[in-house]
Parts: C-alpha cells; sequence; structure tokens
C-alpha cells in the first residue's frame, strides 16, 4: 500500500493576488534602468524607493501559516549559510584583480545591502511562497529565473547564467532552511565581495 503525500501547499496567503504583486514587482526591477531615464537626475533616490518598496511588499504579505517562512534553527542554518557565502567567496577569487563596478563608500555598500535583502524578501519569499503551491522545484527553479531575467535590462545578456545560477543557489537555501532570511545573508555577503 503506497502512502500519499499532501499536494504541496503555497507558503504565502492569497497566492494567486501574491502572483500578480509578483508580475509587478518584477516589471518595476526589469524597468530599472527607463525609471532611471524618466526620473533622471537622482538615480539613487528612484533605486532606493523602488528597493524599499519590494521590501515592505514582500514583509507584510502575510505567510499561509504563521512562521512559515523563518528557519526552525540557527545551528541547522548554519552550514546551508557557509556554503551560500563560500561559493560566492570562491567566485569573486576566480575574479580577483578586476575592478569593482563602484567604489566602496558607505553610501554604495548600503544600496547594495538593501538591495540583496529587498530581492531575497522579494524573489525567496513572496515569489517562491506563490509558486511553492507547484512544489518546491517549482519554487526554486522558477524564483531563479525571475530573479535572472530582471537583471538583464541592468547588466546585459552576459549576466543571465551567472543569475540564474546565483538564483538557484538562493532557492536551494530557501528550501533547505524554511527561511528567505539565510538566502538574504548570502546575498548581501555576495554583494559586498563585489564591491570590496
Amino acid at each position: 500500500m503506497s502512502a500519499v503525500l499532501p499536494a504541496p501547499q503555497p507558503a504565502v496567503a492569497a497566492p494567486r493576488a501574491a502572483v500578480i504583486v509578483a508580475a509587478g514587482g518584477c516589471a518595476a526591477l526589469t524597468a530599472r534602468p527607463l525609471l532611471l531615464d524618466v526620473v533622471g537626475g537622482r538615480p539613487a533616490t528612484v533605486v532606493t524607493v523602488l528597493f524599499l518598496s519590494l521590501l515592505t511588499v514582500s514583509l507584510l504579505w502575510p505567510a499561509a501559516i504563521a512562521g512559515a517562512d523563518t528557519t526552525t534553527s540557527f545551528r541547522a542554518a548554519l552550514p546551508v549559510l557557509a556554503i551560500g557565502i563560500g561559493a560566492f567567496a570562491i567566485g569573486r577569487a576566480l575574479v580577483a584583480g578586476s575592478p569593482p563596478p563602484a567604489p566602496a563608500t558607505a553610501f554604495v555598500v548600503a544600496l547594495n545591502t538593501l538591495a540583496a535583502v529587498a530581492e531575497e524578501a522579494f524573489f525567496r519569499r513572496l515569489v517562491y511562497g506563490a509558486l511553492l503551491a507547484a512544489g518546491p522545484v517549482a519554487a526554486v527553479a522558477g524564483s531563479a529565473v525571475l530573479f535572472a531575467a530582471v537583471h538583464v535590462t541592468v547588466y546585459g545578456f552576459w549576466v543571465l547564467p551567472l543569475d540564474l545560477a546565483a538564483g538557484l543557489l538562493f532557492g536551494w537555501q530557501r528550501h533547505a532552511t524554511g527561511s528567505w532570511v539565510v538566502p538574504a545573508v548570502t546575498h548581501a555577503a555576495a554583494n559586498l565581495l563585489v564591491v570590496l
């Protein structure tokens, strides 16, 4: 007699509405270069407002089950976090000698950290949570593909495989720990490695 597994459930409340909000967030992230052209003169303000908005919406979106997107224990999450940060450290070491894209001022570090946390709250909490109804593979892969796609308009198509690999790593961390916080810390560390 075979056991019947329960159908996967979304990790966020109102997953259909979350998909619509996620599409809007992806459109806004994809349109970053256009937003900067339209607003002009204050690109840091535009990007800061965009990331703060994504972070706010993603964190305020209710979980389907209270506490469903928090790590069960720090000790269990630590190896997953170490693997993620280690992977980015190795990647950075492989491109040692390449200049950072911007000088590491306090503002650049703060904006890169905000971007990392906002993107992970968005992609690994809201988007992943909405896609989880289709199963963990769909949630990991779908959030990774969207993560990679929204960066193309900013950095070009050359970044697609790199960001897809990063998105898959972040999605695996989300699945392995049950929390979007672990990929957020990894993403923030990766962004710091880029500017240092």
